[in-house]
Protein backbone atom coordinates (compact mmCIF):
# COMPACT_ATOMS: atom_id res chain seq x y z
CA UNK A 1 0.00 0.00 0.00
CA UNK A 2 3.01 2.27 0.25
CA UNK A 3 4.21 4.60 2.96
CA UNK A 4 1.49 6.83 4.33
CA UNK A 5 2.76 10.36 5.04
CA UNK A 6 1.22 12.32 7.90
CA UNK A 7 -1.09 15.11 6.85
CA UNK A 8 -1.12 18.64 8.22
CA UNK A 9 -4.58 20.11 8.58
CA UNK A 10 -5.38 23.17 6.40
CA UNK A 11 -5.84 25.35 9.49
CA UNK A 12 -2.40 24.44 10.87
CA UNK A 13 -0.80 24.88 7.45
CA UNK A 14 -2.36 28.33 7.08
CA UNK A 15 -1.39 29.29 10.65
CA UNK A 16 2.25 28.39 9.96
CA UNK A 17 2.17 30.45 6.77
CA UNK A 18 0.55 33.46 8.45
CA UNK A 19 2.94 33.28 11.37
CA UNK A 20 6.02 33.06 9.15
CA UNK A 21 4.90 35.93 6.90
CA UNK A 22 4.07 38.16 9.85
CA UNK A 23 7.32 37.33 11.66
CA UNK A 24 9.37 38.09 8.56
CA UNK A 25 7.52 41.36 7.95
CA UNK A 26 7.61 42.57 11.57
CA UNK A 27 11.28 41.64 12.03
CA UNK A 28 12.26 43.47 8.87
CA UNK A 29 10.10 46.44 9.85
CA UNK A 30 11.78 46.76 13.26
CA UNK A 31 15.28 46.46 11.75
CA UNK A 32 14.41 49.17 9.23
CA UNK A 33 12.96 51.35 11.98
CA UNK A 34 16.14 51.04 14.07
CA UNK A 35 18.22 52.14 11.08
CA UNK A 36 15.98 55.12 10.33
CA UNK A 37 16.25 56.22 13.95
CA UNK A 38 20.00 56.60 13.32
CA UNK A 39 19.56 58.53 10.08
CA UNK A 40 16.42 60.69 10.42
CA UNK A 41 15.04 63.16 12.91
CA UNK A 42 12.81 61.60 15.55
CA UNK A 43 9.93 63.88 14.58
CA UNK A 44 9.93 62.46 11.05
CA UNK A 45 10.09 58.73 11.90
CA UNK A 46 6.32 58.16 12.23
CA UNK A 47 5.59 59.96 8.96
CA UNK A 48 8.25 57.95 7.11
CA UNK A 49 7.22 54.56 8.50
CA UNK A 50 3.62 54.51 9.75
CA UNK A 51 2.31 56.78 7.01
CA UNK A 52 4.38 56.17 3.86
CA UNK A 53 5.52 52.69 4.91
CA UNK A 54 1.97 51.50 5.56
CA UNK A 55 0.81 52.99 2.28
CA UNK A 56 3.55 51.06 0.46
CA UNK A 57 2.25 47.84 2.03
CA UNK A 58 -1.22 48.77 0.78
CA UNK A 59 0.27 49.28 -2.70
CA UNK A 60 1.68 45.74 -2.58
CA UNK A 61 -1.69 44.31 -1.57
CA UNK A 62 -3.38 46.32 -4.30
CA UNK A 63 -0.92 44.93 -6.85
CA UNK A 64 -1.80 41.41 -5.70
CA UNK A 65 -5.50 42.17 -6.15
CA UNK A 66 -4.90 43.32 -9.72
CA UNK A 67 -2.78 40.25 -10.48
CA UNK A 68 -5.37 37.89 -8.98
CA UNK A 69 -7.84 38.91 -11.68
CA UNK A 70 -5.49 37.91 -14.49
CA UNK A 71 -3.16 35.19 -13.22
CA UNK A 72 -3.63 31.59 -12.13
CA UNK A 73 -3.30 30.63 -8.49
CA UNK A 74 -0.06 28.80 -9.32
CA UNK A 75 1.40 31.97 -10.82
CA UNK A 76 0.29 34.01 -7.80
CA UNK A 77 2.12 31.54 -5.57
CA UNK A 78 5.30 31.90 -7.64
CA UNK A 79 5.15 35.71 -7.48
CA UNK A 80 4.48 35.68 -3.73
CA UNK A 81 7.39 33.30 -3.16
CA UNK A 82 9.63 35.66 -5.13
CA UNK A 83 8.45 38.60 -3.05
CA UNK A 84 9.56 36.95 0.18
CA UNK A 85 13.06 36.72 -1.30
CA UNK A 86 12.83 40.28 -2.67
CA UNK A 87 11.87 41.50 0.79
CA UNK A 88 15.12 40.22 2.33
CA UNK A 89 17.20 41.42 -0.63
CA UNK A 90 15.80 44.97 -0.43
CA UNK A 91 16.05 45.00 3.33
CA UNK A 92 19.81 44.34 3.38
CA UNK A 93 20.81 47.79 2.02
CA UNK A 94 17.87 49.46 3.79
CA UNK A 95 19.22 48.53 7.23
CA UNK A 96 22.95 48.98 6.55
CA UNK A 97 23.28 52.08 4.36
CA UNK A 98 24.42 55.39 5.78
CA UNK A 99 22.22 57.25 3.28
CA UNK A 100 18.72 58.20 4.42
CA UNK A 101 17.50 58.35 0.83
CA UNK A 102 18.76 54.82 0.10
CA UNK A 103 17.33 53.47 3.36
CA UNK A 104 13.93 54.89 2.45
CA UNK A 105 14.00 53.74 -1.18
CA UNK A 106 14.96 50.14 -0.39
CA UNK A 107 12.73 50.10 2.69
CA UNK A 108 9.69 51.14 0.68
CA UNK A 109 10.42 48.46 -1.93
CA UNK A 110 10.57 45.93 0.90
CA UNK A 111 7.21 47.16 2.19
CA UNK A 112 5.64 46.69 -1.25
CA UNK A 113 6.98 43.12 -1.33
CA UNK A 114 5.63 42.59 2.19
CA UNK A 115 2.21 43.70 0.99
CA UNK A 116 2.26 41.05 -1.75
CA UNK A 117 3.07 38.05 0.46
CA UNK A 118 0.71 39.36 3.13
CA UNK A 119 -2.07 39.34 0.53
CA UNK A 120 -1.14 35.75 -0.35
CA UNK A 121 -1.64 34.46 3.20
CA UNK A 122 -4.99 36.27 3.42
CA UNK A 123 -5.98 34.59 0.15
CA UNK A 124 -5.01 31.23 1.70
CA UNK A 125 -6.99 32.00 4.86
CA UNK A 126 -10.13 32.46 2.77
CA UNK A 127 -9.72 29.37 0.61
CA UNK A 128 -8.16 26.53 2.61
CA UNK A 129 -9.34 27.11 6.19
CA UNK A 130 -12.88 26.09 7.23
CA UNK A 131 -15.18 28.96 8.19
CA UNK A 132 -15.33 27.95 11.85
CA UNK A 133 -11.52 27.99 12.17
CA UNK A 134 -10.60 31.18 10.31
CA UNK A 135 -10.70 33.55 13.30
CA UNK A 136 -8.52 31.42 15.57
CA UNK A 137 -6.15 30.52 12.73
CA UNK A 138 -5.48 34.20 12.02
CA UNK A 139 -5.62 35.48 15.60
CA UNK A 140 -3.58 32.61 17.04
CA UNK A 141 -0.81 32.88 14.43
CA UNK A 142 -0.74 36.67 14.76
CA UNK A 143 -0.59 36.46 18.58
CA UNK A 144 2.23 33.91 18.63
CA UNK A 145 4.46 35.82 16.25
CA UNK A 146 3.68 39.13 17.97
CA UNK A 147 5.26 37.75 21.13
CA UNK A 148 8.16 36.16 19.20
CA UNK A 149 8.92 39.43 17.39
CA UNK A 150 9.08 41.19 20.75
CA UNK A 151 11.42 38.51 22.17
CA UNK A 152 13.79 39.10 19.24
CA UNK A 153 14.25 42.70 20.41
CA UNK A 154 15.44 41.67 23.91
CA UNK A 155 19.03 40.41 23.46
CA UNK A 156 21.54 43.24 23.94
CA UNK A 157 18.93 45.97 23.47
CA UNK A 158 17.92 44.87 20.00
CA UNK A 159 21.35 43.82 18.67
CA UNK A 160 19.73 41.11 16.53
CA UNK A 161 17.91 43.82 14.60
CA UNK A 162 20.96 45.81 13.60
CA UNK A 163 23.57 45.30 10.89
CA UNK A 164 24.78 41.84 9.90
CA UNK A 165 22.77 39.92 12.56
CA UNK A 166 19.58 41.55 11.26
CA UNK A 167 20.40 40.64 7.66
CA UNK A 168 21.18 37.04 8.64
CA UNK A 169 17.96 36.76 10.65
CA UNK A 170 15.82 38.16 7.84
CA UNK A 171 17.48 35.87 5.27
CA UNK A 172 16.77 32.88 7.50
CA UNK A 173 13.15 33.91 8.04
CA UNK A 174 12.85 34.73 4.34
CA UNK A 175 14.00 31.23 3.37
CA UNK A 176 11.50 29.65 5.79
CA UNK A 177 8.67 31.88 4.57
CA UNK A 178 9.51 31.21 0.91
CA UNK A 179 9.30 27.48 1.57
CA UNK A 180 5.92 27.79 3.30
CA UNK A 181 4.51 30.05 0.57
CA UNK A 182 5.72 27.73 -2.19
CA UNK A 183 4.19 24.66 -0.49
CA UNK A 184 0.86 26.20 0.56
CA UNK A 185 -1.22 26.71 -2.58
CA UNK A 186 -4.28 28.92 -2.59
CA UNK A 187 -7.48 27.54 -4.07
CA UNK A 188 -9.63 29.06 -6.79
CA UNK A 189 -12.67 29.10 -4.47
CA UNK A 190 -13.24 28.90 -0.70
CA UNK A 191 -13.88 25.37 0.59
CA UNK A 192 -16.98 26.56 2.44
CA UNK A 193 -18.45 28.51 -0.47
CA UNK A 194 -21.90 27.54 -1.69
CA UNK A 195 -22.26 25.79 -5.04
CA UNK A 196 -24.04 28.85 -6.41
CA UNK A 197 -22.84 32.38 -5.90
CA UNK A 198 -24.99 34.30 -3.45
CA UNK A 199 -26.53 37.58 -4.48
CA UNK A 200 -25.38 40.16 -1.96
CA UNK A 201 -26.69 43.64 -1.35
CA UNK A 202 -24.73 45.83 -3.77
CA UNK A 203 -24.04 48.36 -1.03
CA UNK A 204 -22.55 45.77 1.33
CA UNK A 205 -18.98 45.70 0.03
CA UNK A 206 -18.63 49.51 -0.32
CA UNK A 207 -20.11 49.86 3.18
CA UNK A 208 -17.61 47.33 4.56
CA UNK A 209 -14.79 49.25 2.85
CA UNK A 210 -15.85 52.53 4.44
CA UNK A 211 -16.20 50.89 7.85
CA UNK A 212 -12.73 49.29 7.64
CA UNK A 213 -10.99 52.56 6.70
CA UNK A 214 -12.86 54.63 9.30
CA UNK A 215 -12.34 52.09 12.08
CA UNK A 216 -8.60 51.92 11.41
CA UNK A 217 -8.35 55.70 11.22
CA UNK A 218 -10.20 56.19 14.53
CA UNK A 219 -8.22 53.49 16.32
CA UNK A 220 -4.88 54.98 15.32
CA UNK A 221 -6.00 58.50 16.19
CA UNK A 222 -7.11 57.27 19.62
CA UNK A 223 -3.57 56.17 20.46
CA UNK A 224 -2.48 59.82 20.27
CA UNK A 225 -5.15 61.23 22.57
CA UNK A 226 -3.98 63.39 25.49
CA UNK A 227 -4.43 60.31 27.72
CA UNK A 228 -1.48 58.56 26.05
CA UNK A 229 0.66 59.45 29.08
CA UNK A 230 -1.57 57.21 31.20
CA UNK A 231 0.26 54.22 29.73
CA UNK A 232 3.31 54.97 31.88
CA UNK A 233 2.41 52.19 34.31
CA UNK A 234 2.03 49.58 31.55
CA UNK A 235 5.21 47.75 30.56
CA UNK A 236 5.98 46.78 26.97
CA UNK A 237 6.08 43.14 28.02
CA UNK A 238 2.57 43.29 29.50
CA UNK A 239 1.14 45.23 26.55
CA UNK A 240 2.46 42.60 24.12
CA UNK A 241 1.05 39.80 26.24
CA UNK A 242 -2.34 41.49 26.54
CA UNK A 243 -2.47 42.15 22.82
CA UNK A 244 -1.63 38.50 22.13
CA UNK A 245 -4.34 37.31 24.52
CA UNK A 246 -6.79 39.69 22.86
CA UNK A 247 -5.98 38.30 19.41
CA UNK A 248 -6.58 34.70 20.51
CA UNK A 249 -9.81 35.53 22.35
CA UNK A 250 -10.99 37.58 19.37
CA UNK A 251 -10.33 34.65 17.05
CA UNK A 252 -12.33 32.30 19.28
CA UNK A 253 -15.22 34.76 19.59
CA UNK A 254 -15.35 35.46 15.84
CA UNK A 255 -15.41 31.74 15.12
CA UNK A 256 -18.19 31.27 17.64
CA UNK A 257 -20.32 34.10 16.26
CA UNK A 258 -19.22 36.79 13.84
CA UNK A 259 -21.76 39.28 15.21
CA UNK A 260 -20.06 39.19 18.64
CA UNK A 261 -16.74 39.97 16.95
CA UNK A 262 -18.30 42.99 15.24
CA UNK A 263 -19.69 44.33 18.52
CA UNK A 264 -16.35 43.88 20.30
CA UNK A 265 -14.58 45.62 17.41
CA UNK A 266 -16.69 48.75 17.69
CA UNK A 267 -16.31 48.62 21.49
CA UNK A 268 -12.52 48.71 21.02
CA UNK A 269 -12.90 52.11 19.35
CA UNK A 270 -14.69 53.51 22.42
CA UNK A 271 -11.88 52.90 24.91
CA UNK A 272 -9.74 55.97 23.99
CA UNK A 273 -12.78 58.20 24.64
CA UNK A 274 -13.49 56.34 27.87
CA UNK A 275 -9.91 56.91 29.03
CA UNK A 276 -10.24 60.57 28.14
CA UNK A 277 -13.42 60.86 30.21
CA UNK A 278 -11.76 59.17 33.20
CA UNK A 279 -8.42 60.96 32.92
CA UNK A 280 -9.27 63.43 35.68
CA UNK A 281 -10.36 60.71 38.09
CA UNK A 282 -8.43 58.20 40.19
CA UNK A 283 -8.93 55.37 37.69
CA UNK A 284 -5.58 53.59 37.16
CA UNK A 285 -4.19 54.36 33.72
CA UNK A 286 -2.46 51.00 33.39
CA UNK A 287 -5.78 49.20 33.89
CA UNK A 288 -7.48 51.29 31.21
CA UNK A 289 -4.67 50.69 28.74
CA UNK A 290 -4.73 46.97 29.55
CA UNK A 291 -8.39 46.85 28.52
CA UNK A 292 -7.55 48.82 25.39
CA UNK A 293 -4.81 46.39 24.32
CA UNK A 294 -7.10 43.40 24.97
CA UNK A 295 -9.87 44.90 22.84
CA UNK A 296 -7.36 45.94 20.18
CA UNK A 297 -7.12 42.25 19.31
CA UNK A 298 -10.80 42.24 18.30
CA UNK A 299 -10.24 45.22 16.04
CA UNK A 300 -7.23 43.57 14.34
CA UNK A 301 -8.99 40.24 13.82
CA UNK A 302 -12.45 41.40 12.82
CA UNK A 303 -11.37 43.80 10.05
CA UNK A 304 -9.68 40.82 8.36
CA UNK A 305 -12.40 38.23 9.05
CA UNK A 306 -15.13 40.58 7.76
CA UNK A 307 -13.64 40.53 4.27
CA UNK A 308 -12.76 36.84 4.45
CA UNK A 309 -16.49 36.21 4.94
CA UNK A 310 -17.39 38.49 2.04
CA UNK A 311 -14.84 36.69 -0.14
CA UNK A 312 -16.49 33.36 0.66
CA UNK A 313 -20.00 34.68 0.06
CA UNK A 314 -19.06 36.18 -3.29
CA UNK A 315 -16.78 33.29 -4.29
CA UNK A 316 -14.08 35.91 -4.90
CA UNK A 317 -11.27 34.86 -2.55
CA UNK A 318 -9.09 37.82 -3.47
CA UNK A 319 -11.62 40.03 -1.62
CA UNK A 320 -10.09 38.70 1.60
CA UNK A 321 -7.11 40.99 0.93
CA UNK A 322 -9.27 44.11 1.15
CA UNK A 323 -9.62 44.03 4.95
CA UNK A 324 -5.93 44.58 5.67
CA UNK A 325 -5.38 46.73 2.56
CA UNK A 326 -8.03 49.19 3.71
CA UNK A 327 -6.86 48.77 7.30
CA UNK A 328 -3.31 49.79 6.42
CA UNK A 329 -4.70 52.77 4.49
CA UNK A 330 -6.74 53.80 7.53
CA UNK A 331 -3.73 53.26 9.80
CA UNK A 332 -1.68 55.63 7.64
CA UNK A 333 -4.44 58.25 7.53
CA UNK A 334 -4.95 58.04 11.30
CA UNK A 335 -1.24 58.53 11.94
CA UNK A 336 -1.12 61.43 9.48
CA UNK A 337 -4.06 63.05 11.28
CA UNK A 338 -2.28 62.71 14.62
CA UNK A 339 0.93 64.21 13.27
CA UNK A 340 -0.89 67.13 11.65
CA UNK A 341 -2.77 67.94 14.87
CA UNK A 342 -0.05 67.05 17.37
CA UNK A 343 -0.15 70.52 18.92
CA UNK A 344 -3.94 70.79 18.86
CA UNK A 345 -5.22 67.94 21.04
CA UNK A 346 -8.71 69.39 21.41
CA UNK A 347 -9.11 69.59 17.63
CA UNK A 348 -7.74 66.07 17.28
CA UNK A 349 -10.26 64.67 19.78
CA UNK A 350 -13.13 66.60 18.17
CA UNK A 351 -12.36 65.38 14.65
CA UNK A 352 -11.85 61.83 15.88
CA UNK A 353 -15.21 61.98 17.68
CA UNK A 354 -16.93 62.95 14.43
CA UNK A 355 -15.13 60.15 12.60
CA UNK A 356 -16.14 57.71 15.34
CA UNK A 357 -19.79 58.71 14.89
CA UNK A 358 -19.49 57.98 11.17
CA UNK A 359 -17.77 54.68 11.97
CA UNK A 360 -20.51 53.66 14.40
CA UNK A 361 -23.16 54.52 11.80
CA UNK A 362 -21.42 52.44 9.11
CA UNK A 363 -21.03 49.52 11.54
CA UNK A 364 -24.70 49.73 12.48
CA UNK A 365 -25.73 49.49 8.82
CA UNK A 366 -23.22 46.72 8.23
CA UNK A 367 -24.45 44.79 11.26
CA UNK A 368 -28.05 45.08 10.10
CA UNK A 369 -27.23 43.73 6.65
CA UNK A 370 -24.91 40.95 7.76
CA UNK A 371 -26.24 39.67 11.05
CA UNK A 372 -29.60 41.14 12.04
CA UNK A 373 -31.66 41.32 8.86
CA UNK A 374 -31.57 37.62 8.02
CA UNK A 375 -31.34 34.87 10.65
CA UNK A 376 -28.44 32.49 10.28
CA UNK A 377 -29.42 29.57 8.08
CA UNK A 378 -28.78 26.13 9.51
CA UNK A 379 -26.23 24.21 7.42
CA UNK A 380 -27.52 21.23 5.49
CA UNK A 381 -26.42 17.68 6.25
CA UNK A 382 -24.18 17.75 3.16
CA UNK A 383 -22.59 21.03 4.30
CA UNK A 384 -21.92 19.56 7.75
CA UNK A 385 -20.36 16.48 6.18
CA UNK A 386 -18.20 18.56 3.81
CA UNK A 387 -17.01 20.83 6.64
CA UNK A 388 -16.15 17.86 8.86
CA UNK A 389 -14.24 16.21 6.01
CA UNK A 390 -12.36 19.40 5.09
CA UNK A 391 -11.49 20.14 8.72
CA UNK A 392 -9.83 16.74 9.07
CA UNK A 393 -8.32 16.78 5.55
CA UNK A 394 -10.00 13.54 4.48
CA UNK A 395 -9.33 12.13 1.02
CA UNK A 396 -12.15 11.28 -1.39
CA UNK A 397 -12.01 7.59 -0.45
CA UNK A 398 -11.89 8.38 3.27
CA UNK A 399 -15.01 10.50 2.85
CA UNK A 400 -16.81 7.55 1.27
CA UNK A 401 -15.72 5.33 4.17
CA UNK A 402 -16.79 7.99 6.70
CA UNK A 403 -20.27 8.20 5.21
CA UNK A 404 -20.69 4.43 5.50
CA UNK A 405 -19.19 4.35 9.01
CA UNK A 406 -21.72 6.98 10.10
CA UNK A 407 -24.42 4.76 8.60
CA UNK A 408 -23.16 1.96 10.89
CA UNK A 409 -21.94 -0.31 8.09
CA UNK A 410 -19.54 -3.09 9.05
CA UNK A 411 -16.15 -3.46 7.35
CA UNK A 412 -17.55 -6.27 5.24
CA UNK A 413 -20.52 -4.18 4.18
CA UNK A 414 -18.27 -1.22 3.34
CA UNK A 415 -16.04 -3.51 1.26
CA UNK A 416 -19.10 -4.69 -0.64
CA UNK A 417 -20.37 -1.16 -1.23
CA UNK A 418 -17.00 0.15 -2.47
CA UNK A 419 -15.89 -3.03 -4.29
CA UNK A 420 -12.63 -3.29 -2.33
CA UNK A 421 -11.14 -5.82 0.07
CA UNK A 422 -11.76 -5.74 3.82
CA UNK A 423 -8.02 -5.15 4.32
CA UNK A 424 -8.31 -1.97 2.25
CA UNK A 425 -11.34 -0.88 4.27
CA UNK A 426 -9.43 -1.44 7.52
CA UNK A 427 -6.56 0.67 6.16
CA UNK A 428 -8.90 3.57 5.35
CA UNK A 429 -10.70 3.26 8.70
CA UNK A 430 -7.34 3.43 10.52
CA UNK A 431 -6.46 6.60 8.58
CA UNK A 432 -9.89 8.04 9.35
CA UNK A 433 -9.43 7.40 13.08
CA UNK A 434 -5.92 8.86 13.01
CA UNK A 435 -6.93 12.06 11.22
CA UNK A 436 -9.93 12.66 13.49
CA UNK A 437 -8.02 11.74 16.64
CA UNK A 438 -10.60 9.09 17.57
CA UNK A 439 -9.96 5.68 19.09
CA UNK A 440 -12.93 3.87 17.62
CA UNK A 441 -16.04 4.27 15.45
CA UNK A 442 -18.18 5.37 18.39
CA UNK A 443 -15.92 8.35 18.99
CA UNK A 444 -16.16 9.23 15.29
CA UNK A 445 -19.96 9.28 15.66
CA UNK A 446 -19.72 11.50 18.76
CA UNK A 447 -17.20 13.87 17.14
CA UNK A 448 -19.33 14.22 14.02
CA UNK A 449 -22.42 14.89 16.15
CA UNK A 450 -20.64 17.86 17.75
CA UNK A 451 -20.54 19.63 14.37
CA UNK A 452 -24.33 19.93 14.30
Amino acid sequence: MGHHQPNISPAVRAALLIGACFLLGSTGWLAWLYQLMELAQASAIDALTMVVGYLMQAVGMGAYLVMSKRLTTARLRQISTSCTAAFSVCLAPAITTASLEAALAFGYLANVACGVFTAYYLHCLATIVPHERQGLTFGGAYATTTVISWLITLPASGALLRGVPAIALCLLLGALTSFLVSTTPVQSAPIDAADEQQELDRTLIPLACVAAVLASLVKNAGFSFPTADLSAGLSLELSRLLYGVGLVVAGLVCDRRRSFGALCCITALVTPFLMLALSGMDAPGALLWSVDYLLFGFFAVYRVILFVDLACSERRPSLAVMGLLLGRTGDALGTALCLALANMPLVLVSITAVLFALTAASFFLLYQRLYAAVPEAQPSEQELFDRFSARHDLSAREREVLRLVLSEHTNAQIAGELFVSEATVKFHVRNLLKKTGCKNRLEVHDLYAQTR
